[in-house]
Protein backbone atom coordinates (compact mmCIF):
# COMPACT_ATOMS: atom_id res chain seq x y z
CA UNK A 1 0.00 0.00 0.00
CA UNK A 2 1.52 3.67 -1.19
CA UNK A 3 1.91 5.61 1.76
CA UNK A 4 0.30 8.89 2.18
CA UNK A 5 1.89 12.24 3.30
CA UNK A 6 -0.73 14.76 4.53
CA UNK A 7 -0.29 18.09 3.02
CA UNK A 8 0.79 21.48 3.88
CA UNK A 9 -1.89 23.91 2.42
CA UNK A 10 -0.07 27.14 1.33
CA UNK A 11 -3.45 29.87 1.14
CA UNK A 12 -3.90 32.81 0.17
CA UNK A 13 -5.59 35.79 -1.82
CA UNK A 14 -3.79 35.92 -5.43
CA UNK A 15 -0.57 37.73 -5.81
CA UNK A 16 0.56 36.69 -2.52
CA UNK A 17 3.73 34.80 -3.41
CA UNK A 18 2.46 31.38 -2.74
CA UNK A 19 3.54 30.11 -6.41
CA UNK A 20 7.07 31.86 -5.93
CA UNK A 21 7.64 30.08 -2.33
CA UNK A 22 6.47 26.80 -3.73
CA UNK A 23 8.95 27.27 -6.16
CA UNK A 24 11.77 27.88 -4.04
CA UNK A 25 10.37 24.78 -1.62
CA UNK A 26 10.83 22.60 -4.88
CA UNK A 27 14.23 23.82 -5.38
CA UNK A 28 15.05 23.02 -1.09
CA UNK A 29 14.04 19.64 -2.22
CA UNK A 30 10.10 19.88 -0.93
CA UNK A 31 8.07 18.17 -2.96
CA UNK A 32 4.81 20.17 -4.00
CA UNK A 33 1.58 20.17 -5.81
CA UNK A 34 1.89 23.16 -8.56
CA UNK A 35 -1.58 25.82 -8.20
CA UNK A 36 -4.34 24.05 -10.00
CA UNK A 37 -6.90 27.09 -10.38
CA UNK A 38 -3.99 29.25 -12.37
CA UNK A 39 -3.89 26.00 -15.10
CA UNK A 40 -7.85 25.82 -14.98
CA UNK A 41 -7.81 29.40 -15.56
CA UNK A 42 -5.49 29.47 -18.82
CA UNK A 43 -7.02 26.29 -20.13
CA UNK A 44 -10.34 28.31 -20.20
CA UNK A 45 -8.70 31.07 -21.85
CA UNK A 46 -7.10 29.59 -24.41
CA UNK A 47 -10.27 26.99 -25.30
CA UNK A 48 -12.37 30.94 -24.97
CA UNK A 49 -14.26 29.33 -22.36
CA UNK A 50 -15.94 30.92 -19.34
CA UNK A 51 -14.57 28.72 -16.42
CA UNK A 52 -12.80 31.57 -14.69
CA UNK A 53 -13.64 32.73 -10.96
CA UNK A 54 -15.03 36.16 -12.41
CA UNK A 55 -16.87 34.62 -15.44
CA UNK A 56 -18.71 31.39 -13.86
CA UNK A 57 -17.75 30.63 -10.59
CA UNK A 58 -19.52 27.79 -10.30
CA UNK A 59 -18.16 25.98 -13.50
CA UNK A 60 -14.91 26.77 -12.15
CA UNK A 61 -15.45 25.31 -8.75
CA UNK A 62 -16.17 21.91 -10.92
CA UNK A 63 -13.13 22.10 -13.19
CA UNK A 64 -10.92 23.01 -10.14
CA UNK A 65 -12.13 20.33 -7.68
CA UNK A 66 -12.02 17.77 -10.13
CA UNK A 67 -8.16 18.67 -11.19
CA UNK A 68 -7.20 19.11 -7.92
CA UNK A 69 -8.55 15.72 -6.25
CA UNK A 70 -6.61 14.28 -9.43
CA UNK A 71 -3.63 16.12 -8.89
CA UNK A 72 -4.10 15.30 -5.24
CA UNK A 73 -4.89 10.96 -5.49
CA UNK A 74 -1.32 11.48 -8.22
CA UNK A 75 0.53 13.19 -5.64
CA UNK A 76 0.61 11.21 -2.35
CA UNK A 77 4.03 12.38 -1.47
CA UNK A 78 3.80 16.20 -2.14
CA UNK A 79 4.76 17.77 1.44
CA UNK A 80 3.24 21.49 0.10
CA UNK A 81 -0.19 22.65 -2.31
CA UNK A 82 -0.28 25.28 -3.80
CA UNK A 83 -3.81 26.05 -2.64
CA UNK A 84 -7.02 23.79 -1.93
CA UNK A 85 -10.43 23.24 -2.39
CA UNK A 86 -11.07 25.68 0.71
CA UNK A 87 -9.87 28.46 -1.10
CA UNK A 88 -13.47 27.82 -3.37
CA UNK A 89 -15.09 27.89 -0.30
CA UNK A 90 -13.56 31.43 -0.18
CA UNK A 91 -14.62 32.80 -3.43
CA UNK A 92 -17.89 31.87 -3.01
CA UNK A 93 -18.58 33.27 0.16
CA UNK A 94 -17.31 36.80 -1.30
CA UNK A 95 -19.56 36.35 -4.10
CA UNK A 96 -22.56 35.28 -1.83
CA UNK A 97 -22.70 32.26 -3.37
CA UNK A 98 -24.29 29.05 -1.77
CA UNK A 99 -21.65 26.40 -0.92
CA UNK A 100 -21.39 23.64 -3.34
CA UNK A 101 -21.86 19.94 -1.62
CA UNK A 102 -18.80 18.30 -2.92
CA UNK A 103 -16.69 21.37 -1.19
CA UNK A 104 -18.28 20.97 2.33
CA UNK A 105 -18.27 17.08 1.87
CA UNK A 106 -14.49 16.68 1.45
CA UNK A 107 -12.02 15.47 3.84
CA UNK A 108 -10.03 18.61 4.47
CA UNK A 109 -8.46 17.19 7.82
CA UNK A 110 -7.65 13.21 6.70
CA UNK A 111 -6.05 15.34 3.43
CA UNK A 112 -4.03 18.10 4.77
CA UNK A 113 -2.08 18.77 8.12
CA UNK A 114 -3.93 21.14 10.42
CA UNK A 115 -1.71 23.42 10.27
CA UNK A 116 -1.59 25.89 7.05
CA UNK A 117 0.41 28.41 6.31
CA UNK A 118 -1.10 31.50 5.00
CA UNK A 119 0.69 34.23 2.74
CA UNK A 120 -0.81 37.30 3.37
CA UNK A 121 -2.30 40.28 0.89
CA UNK A 122 1.02 42.71 0.87
CA UNK A 123 0.87 45.47 -2.05
CA UNK A 124 4.22 44.92 -2.69
CA UNK A 125 4.27 42.22 -4.46
CA UNK A 126 0.60 42.22 -5.54
CA UNK A 127 0.51 42.54 -9.05
CA UNK A 128 -2.19 41.42 -11.74
CA UNK A 129 -1.77 39.64 -14.55
CA UNK A 130 -3.76 37.30 -17.61
CA UNK A 131 -4.34 35.06 -14.81
CA UNK A 132 -4.82 37.31 -11.27
CA UNK A 133 -7.30 39.47 -12.74
CA UNK A 134 -8.52 40.89 -9.10
CA UNK A 135 -8.13 44.19 -7.93
CA UNK A 136 -6.42 44.02 -4.99
CA UNK A 137 -9.56 45.39 -2.81
CA UNK A 138 -10.92 42.21 -4.18
CA UNK A 139 -8.18 40.63 -2.84
CA UNK A 140 -8.56 41.83 0.99
CA UNK A 141 -11.85 40.92 1.17
CA UNK A 142 -11.32 36.89 -0.05
CA UNK A 143 -8.09 36.78 2.37
CA UNK A 144 -10.68 37.54 5.01
CA UNK A 145 -12.60 34.76 3.55
CA UNK A 146 -9.71 32.43 3.62
CA UNK A 147 -8.95 32.76 7.13
CA UNK A 148 -12.56 32.56 8.20
CA UNK A 149 -12.69 29.15 5.94
CA UNK A 150 -9.68 27.81 7.07
CA UNK A 151 -10.20 28.52 10.65
CA UNK A 152 -13.86 27.16 10.66
CA UNK A 153 -12.64 23.75 9.07
CA UNK A 154 -10.16 23.35 12.18
CA UNK A 155 -6.66 24.69 10.85
CA UNK A 156 -4.32 26.54 12.81
CA UNK A 157 -3.27 29.18 10.31
CA UNK A 158 0.46 30.02 10.40
CA UNK A 159 0.84 33.52 8.66
CA UNK A 160 4.28 33.80 6.46
CA UNK A 161 5.95 37.22 6.96
CA UNK A 162 5.99 39.70 4.62
CA UNK A 163 9.82 39.45 3.61
CA UNK A 164 11.43 37.94 0.42
CA UNK A 165 11.05 34.76 -0.42
CA UNK A 166 14.52 33.14 1.10
CA UNK A 167 12.87 34.12 4.39
CA UNK A 168 9.83 33.13 3.84
CA UNK A 169 11.47 29.33 2.91
CA UNK A 170 13.33 29.17 6.14
CA UNK A 171 10.66 30.49 8.27
CA UNK A 172 8.48 27.17 6.64
CA UNK A 173 11.43 25.05 6.68
CA UNK A 174 11.92 26.01 10.64
CA UNK A 175 8.51 25.62 11.19
CA UNK A 176 8.11 22.16 9.34
CA UNK A 177 11.82 20.78 11.45
CA UNK A 178 10.33 21.85 14.49
CA UNK A 179 6.59 20.47 13.70
CA UNK A 180 8.40 17.06 12.96
CA UNK A 181 10.54 17.06 16.43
Amino acid sequence: MMSYTKKYIITGAPGTGKTTLLEALKVEGYPCMDEVSRKVIKQEQQNDSNGTPWQDLSKFTELVFKAFVDELNGNPQATFTDRSPLDLIAYHLVEGMPIPLLLERFPYLDKFSKKAFFAPTWPNIFEPDEQRQQTFNYCMELEKALLTVHLEKGFEMITLPKDNVPVRVTFVRKFINNSET
